[in-house]
């Protein structure tokens, strides 16, 4: 089955209508004749004068502050262009990165507590009674740990032998692992220039945890919940092989979900938080949703022919 010429184009409908000018200049990027150069002209305007990122660049957190949840949302987009025009983003991005890191807890606090002041999906609220967000976690550690490792010119040698060891043992001390811990320590996976025993070690660690995080039943994918796909987006995704029969079922459920409108809508919800606020947020989310269904059919040969 692939996704209909139909069905393309008022995907492609909704994103020009709908979405962020971002998701707009990726969407051209990726599928057009768009550039890197406009990418990150729309990037741009998301990023703080301490190089790093907030004003609602994900949409769940509307904080204009800076946050490395909205870094490494970031950092996601530069890698995924993978071309020029990033440097002094990327590289502003990671001083912002060194200089928040907290050497006590050997990891980054993932959202300032500034952002508690700023409309947000209720798993962002901070509380007076319990800080959640401080001890050491993988999400954000693993991720940010990979990006380090990408620009590693400006980064401490010492502070990615640490942290690289750190995340190795944390690993080892599970018998299941979180969603989002998961899908940080994939996006670490996937970074290039990753030392080859650490990869080793790395690679047998995820695949040992990878089904406990997973959801294998297509009766599960309804909900929110870590699909096959969103782990091996494309056959070159380390973990395809461990997925593969999966995927084609993955793939139908996408493509028969499309909704009437052309796109791919969050399956969360803020709840009673900030109505007004998620009816924005959730238009946002529709533009990123929908753009990353289409690049994972595309990568899986499920769009129609041009």
């Amino acid at each position: 089955m692939k996704l209909s010429r139909i069905a393309f184009d008022k995907a492609h409908d909704f994103i020009q209508e709908n979405a962020r000018p971002l998701e707009v200049a990726r969407y051209e990027f990726h599928f057009g004749d768009g550039t890197a150069t406009a990418v990150a002209d729309a990037l741009r305007p998301f990023q703080n004068q301490d190089g790093g990122f907030g004003n609602a660049l994900e949409p769940d957190m509307r904080a204009p502050e800076s946050s490395t949840l909205a870094t490494s949302v970031a950092l996601q987009i530069m890698r995924a262009v993978g071309e020029g025009g990033f440097e002094e983003m990327a590289a502003t991005a990671v001083s912002y990165l060194l200089h928040t890191y907290d050497p006590d807890q050997s990891t980054w606090r993932i959202i300032p507590k500034a952002a508690q002041n700023s409309p947000h999906a209720p798993w962002w609220t901070q509380s007076d009674e319990a800080d959640h967000f401080v001890a050491f976690s993988l999400n954000p550690t693993a991720e940010v740990l990979g990006y380090l490792i990408e620009y590693n010119k400006v980064v401490p040698p010492q502070l990615i032998l640490h942290l690289s060891d750190l995340v190795l043992r944390k690993l080892t001390q599970l018998e299941k692992i979180e969603m989002h811990d998961l899908i940080c320590c994939v996006r670490l996976l996937e970074t290039n220039g990753l030392a080859d025993n650490f990869h080793g070690q790395l690679f047998e660690q995820l695949d040992r945890l990878l089904l406990t995080a997973v959801a294998t039943q297509a009766a599960e994918w309804s909900g929110y919940g870590l699909r096959p796909l969103q782990v091996a987006s494309s056959p070159d995704a380390p973990f395809f092989e461990c997925l593969q029969m999966l995927i084609p079922e993955n793939l139908d459920f996408e493509i028969e979900t499309q909704q009437d409108d052309g796109a791919w809508w969050p399956v969360w919800s803020w709840g009673q938080n900030y109505p007004d606020v998620w009816q924005k947020a959730r238009v946002e989310w529709a533009g990123v949703i929908t753009l990353e269904k289409l690049l994972m059919l595309r990568n899986y040969g499920r769009l129609p022919s041009p």
